[in-house]
């Protein structure tokens, strides 16, 4: 007997229920997730917060985000125990680790792995790293996703560099989402009017009973919009 299976199933059944392991020189080895659909992908880079399960998170975003490209999720460089993992606070360090896993995943897939205008998504201490590093490259990160955005996460002069990066690239779209309840819901606020001032295409969402993170049964109808969003800004 032959069984024939609905699209949808078929593409469930391909899709890995464990991340796969990514070995990144000089840097903690990452997780990810294929993409769905063949040919050059672009790639969603999730940063953990704080004390967060990487492989965790990686499982809870491969179910809304594969559709869009690859999902990698590297681990920030300090140990917290448990499984956790930590950006030590350091947005270089961030940098460098998510530099080093991008790579890695264009080495191992060649010609599969978009280079530019990726999407970036951050996460309170992995926000934090985000809005600073992806600052730095925004021709590779043109899109970003930030969960609980402060507008302390940027020192000094940095939004200046909102004018474009020092690669040649800038800011195409950004979506900030933060909880009702979290405390950093007025500091997104504001780091949504400071976009606005320099002229970056930017949605704000202050979703209304929401704390500082969502539960798991949640991922997909949060956040299928903002990425379909953000995935058309071409």
């Amino acid at each position: 007997c032959v069984w024939l299976l609905p699209a949808e199933a078929l593409a469930k059944s391909s899709q890995p229920a464990e991340p796969l392991l990514l070995d990144v020189p000089d840097a903690p080895a990452a997780y990810y997730y294929p993409p769905k659909g063949s040919g050059p992908r672009p790639v969603l880079m999730y940063l953990h917060g704080r004390g967060a399960n990487p492989q965790e998170d990686c499982r809870k975003w491969a179910k809304v985000a594969t559709q869009f490209g690859w999902v990698l999720c590297p681990q920030g460089p300090g140990d917290s125990g448990g499984g956790g993992r930590t950006w030590m606070n350091s947005a270089q360090a961030g940098k460098a680790v998510m530099d080093a896993s991008l790579s890695a995943l264009r080495a191992k897939h060649k010609g599969r792995v978009q280079r530019y205008g990726n999407i970036l998504v951050g996460f309170s201490e992995g926000a934090f790293v985000a809005m600073q590093a992806g600052l730095q490259d925004q021709k590779t990160w043109s899109r970003w996703l930030i969960l609980a955005a402060s507008d302390r996460y940027w020192v000094g002069d940095a939004p200046s560099s909102l004018t474009g990066g020092s690669g040649g690239g800038k800011l195409q779209r950004v979506y900030l989402l933060t909880g009702e309840t979290d405390g950093v819901a007025e500091n997104t606020t504001r780091v949504g009017d400071m976009l606005k001032k320099h002229n970056v295409p930017v949605r704000v969402r202050i979703a209304p009973g929401m704390g500082h993170e969502i539960a798991k049964d949640r991922m997909v109808t949060t956040y299928k919009r903002p990425l379909s969003w953000l995935a058309r800004g071409k």
